[in-house]
């Protein structure tokens, strides 16, 4: 019986060394990187990442933790909520989905922010950045979708706001990708690129909500995500139908619009120009857009923004005009600014300041009726005090 025990063992050694050498094989070829990657990103900004939705845009393998801070909570009375976490996938090539390098940047705040001495000389909340107006989110959540590309990078920030349950605050989450390769390496028109960045931000505000019990009204998981202007597609000011739509030509130096689509969102632009460019372009302001817009005019003039000391409308000093209005809520009032049309009197005429002017009340009182505000005031130009 000896040499069957000694075989028994033989066998029995042969095979945990092609299970560990299976293990290894696992271990060394991704296995330790995607466990490393998923435990990176159920840590990081919080415990509100899902996971699978970061992965669906940065993949599982070579994943790195960026900056990860936490202060505050929804229900503070002197500290806002702000949670930021970033994640950096470096390149991989044997990755053949997500090949190149990647940043993701996700930062939660709370809304309004109560501590804003204590945050001189850096914005509130993080800026949507986009050269044409970016497209409503859609699908029940208030927020938008931005895109661009540079240097053969694409980058795409979506934002979130969720209108917390009264007494506690709002949320709003950002989330802004950029790097090289993304996905198949197809431009940011590709509709499932677009659904997969815009899912990480939906999923995290979800995630957020339950967190810091907010208890919004959420939307549902995107199906698809609008696709933000270009510049191939304007339309004349006749034919506009979202955030442009009332607003008149004048002659050919406004003789096409680039709009935001139709729907809620903390951000609403119409860019007017013609054939030679952009001349001008109409922004509205809610939330802590609004918020943050006065909070960084206090800090580039050094004196707080004209509505904070009551002032409802009028010229900012570098020359832009504004305009504002009472909306539901505990956020301020939204402000509505028209850059680019600068008030200046070497002007040849009034003619320039009096169209201005009317684009702008136009503007700001279709957007401030569809998010149920009280009539704007008329826009004026009339400098603060």
């Amino acid at each position: 019986m000896a040499p069957v025990k000694r075989y028994a063992v033989g066998a029995g050694a042969g095979l945990a060394a092609l299970v560990l050498l299976a293990g290894g094989v696992a271990w060394f070829g991704g296995g330790y990187d995607r466990w490393q990657s998923a435990r990176l990103v159920t840590d990081a900004c919080d415990g509100v990442l899902p996971a699978d939705e970061v992965r669906a845009v940065l993949g599982d393998r070579r994943l790195k933790a960026g900056k990860d801070t936490s202060e505050g909570s929804l229900d503070a009375t002197t500290t806002s909520l702000r949670v930021t976490c970033g994640i950096a996938r470096g390149a991989d090539p044997h990755d053949g989905a997500h090949p190149g390098e990647a940043t993701m940047t996700v930062t939660v705040n709370g809304v309004p922010t109560l501590d804003r001495e204590d945050r001189r000389y850096e914005s509130l909340y993080p800026p949507v950045r986009s050269t044409l107006p970016p497209a409503p989110l859609g699908q029940g959540w208030s927020g938008v979708f931005a895109m661009g590309h540079s240097s053969g990078e694409a980058r795409a920030t979506t934002s979130v706001l969720l209108d917390c349950s009264p007494g506690r605050g709002d949320l709003l989450v950002t989330v802004a990708v950029e790097g090289k390769k993304y996905l198949d390496d197809s431009p940011l028109d590709n509709p499932e690129r677009r659904t997969a960045f815009a899912r990480v931000a939906t999923a995290t505000a979800a995630n957020a909500s339950r967190r810091w019990n907010c208890d919004a009204d959420l939307g549902e998981p995107p199906a698809t995500v609008p696709l933000p202007v270009n510049e191939d597609e304007y339309v004349v000011p006749a034919d506009a139908e979202g955030a442009c739509s009332g607003v008149t030509a004048r002659g050919k130096t406004v003789d096409r619009v680039w709009e935001s689509g139709s729907g809620a969102a903390p951000i609403e632009e119409c860019v007017l120009g013609g054939a030679k460019g952009t001349a001008s372009r109409l922004t509205a302001l809610y939330g802590p857009y609004a918020e943050g817009a006065r909070h960084d005019a206090a800090e580039h003039t050094g004196k707080p923004h004209p509505s904070e000391s009551g002032q409802r409308s009028g010229v900012l000093d570098e020359g832009d005009y504004w305009t504002s209005a009472e909306c539901p809520g505990d956020d301020g009032p939204a402000l509505f600014g028209l850059t680019g049309g600068h008030d200046d009197e070497t002007q040849e005429a009034g003619a320039d300041r009096a169209y201005a002017l009317s684009v702008l009340k136009t503007f700001a009182e279709r957007s401030a009726a569809a998010h149920g505000c009280a009539a704007p005031a008329a826009p004026t130009a009339t400098t603060a005090p």
